[in-house]
Parts: C-alpha cells; sequence; structure tokens
C-alpha cells in the first residue's frame, strides 16, 4: 500500500516538496511572530500574519485552476472562474515585502534586527507563496497558447501585481473591496489611471520589474535543476 502511494506520488514528489517548504516557512514565520509577542508584550506586528494567510489564497486558487483546467467539461466555466479569483488575490503573496516601511517606527523593548529578520522572513514566504502559484499559472497557459503567450502572462500578471500592491499600500485598497464594493472602486480607479502619479509610476515600474527578476531567476535554478537531473553522465575512459 505504502509503495502504491509512493509510486502515485511519484510525479509530483517537487511540487510536494515546494509545498511542505512553504508550510514550514509559514509555520516559522507565525512562530517568530510568537517570540516577538512574548517577549514585548504587544502584538504589534498582527497584521504580517492576517498577510501571510491573504498570500495563501492564490496558491489555493491557482491549484483549483490547474485541477480544473484537466478537465475538459471544467474548462470554459470552472476554471477561468478560478483564474480570475487568482487574479484578484495574487497581489497579496508579495505585498508583504512592502510591510518592510515599519522598521522606519522602532518598537521599544524589541531590537530593530529580530523585527527586520521577522519581516523578511513573512516577505520572503509571500513571495515564495507567489512565485509558486504564478508558475502553476504561467504552466497552464503555456499548455494551452504556447510559450510566448506563457511568458506574455507572466509579464503582465507582474505589472498587474505592481498597480495591486500600490493601491493597497497607498490607497488602502484590499482584494475584498472588488467583491463588496466593485462600482465605487471601479470609479476610483479610472480617476487614478487619467491622473497618474509619479510616485505611482515609479513604484509600479521598479516593482513589476523586480518581482519578473525573481521569477525569471527561480525560473531558470528550476530549469538549471531539471537539466542537471536529466543528464547522462558520460563514461570515464
Amino acid at each position: 500500500m505504502i509503495q502504491n502511494m509512493y509510486i502515485k506520488l511519484q510525479p509530483f514528489k517537487f511540487r510536494l516538496t515546494v509545498f511542505g517548504l512553504l508550510c514550514g516557512s509559514s509555520l516559522l514565520s507565525v512562530v517568530l511572530f510568537r517570540v516577538r509577542t512574548l517577549l514585548s508584550g504587544s502584538e504589534d506586528y498582527t497584521f504580517l500574519v492576517w498577510n501571510l494567510f491573504l498570500a495563501w489564497i492564490p496558491l489555493g486558487m491557482a491549484y483549483a485552476a490547474s485541477s480544473f483546467a484537466k478537465k475538459r467539461r471544467h474548462l470554459f466555466v470552472a476554471m477561468p472562474l478560478a483564474a480570475i479569483l487568482w487574479l484578484v488575490f495574487f497581489p497579496n503573496a508579495p505585498y508583504i515585502l512592502t510591510d518592510l516601511q515599519h522598521l522606519s517606527h522602532p518598537r521599544p523593548n524589541i531590537p530593530v534586527w529580530f523585527d527586520m529578520l521577522l519581516i523578511n522572513w513573512f516577505a520572503w514566504t509571500g513571495i515564495l507563496l507567489g512565485v509558486f502559484s504564478l508558475f502553476m499559472m504561467h504552466d497552464i497557459v503555456r499548455r494551452a497558447f504556447g510559450r510566448v503567450a506563457g511568458w506574455f502572462f507572466v509579464l503582465t500578471v507582474s505589472t498587474l501585481s505592481g498597480l495591486g500592491i500600490y493601491i493597497g499600500r497607498f490607497l488602502r485598497w484590499n482584494s475584498w473591496d472588488l467583491l463588496f464594493h466593485p462600482f465605487e472602486r471601479l470609479t476610483d480607479f479610472l480617476y487614478y489611471a487619467t491622473h497618474p502619479s509619479l510616485q505611482s509610476i515609479v513604484f509600479i515600474s521598479v516593482f513589476s520589474a523586480f518581482f519578473i527578476f525573481i521569477y525569471i531567476t527561480l525560473y531558470a535554478f528550476g530549469l538549471l535543476f531539471h537539466e542537471q537531473m536529466h543528464q547522462v553522465p558520460k563514461e570515464i575512459s
């Protein structure tokens, strides 16, 4: 029985490994937060736990979209719905990186270096969650429409992610607003889109480029590992 289960899970061993690492990283992030609350007696960074929870939602949506994409009867209804929800919540994953701005207001009784490590741990976990979910969606688009469309999808999503993070950090909107206040947010968005500030242009451009660089780098590392796994060792003469 155990052997049969191992055989069934063998094709998914790398995805399961990454999923396990993400779970471990999330757990350690929460443990660090708990240590901080015990040392300081306050819960100043509770929002990090909430942001980390939101960062997991895109991964769940990407997994759902990937499952639906394999079933033809779900291909044109359930899969697009899951993809849309994924795109709405996707900026929550890399958004945690912007929480580093809270280091400009040091808290008493806790050294800045501890808070820096705490936020960086949450941020890195959020970025990895975003990269993994984007990889799954990238794979769906690549299989359906080709390699060029797949990379165009990555570039588009990364740019929209930068836009979404700017909206969340500076305009203080969240993903739920699109579900519960769509018309109000659409009106506000059209105003800001037609009256862009220098800050919005620079932030969205730089953050989008940063995330694209991270994704391509990790993607290249994955290809390098795959290449090494499939190399046939040459016999030493």
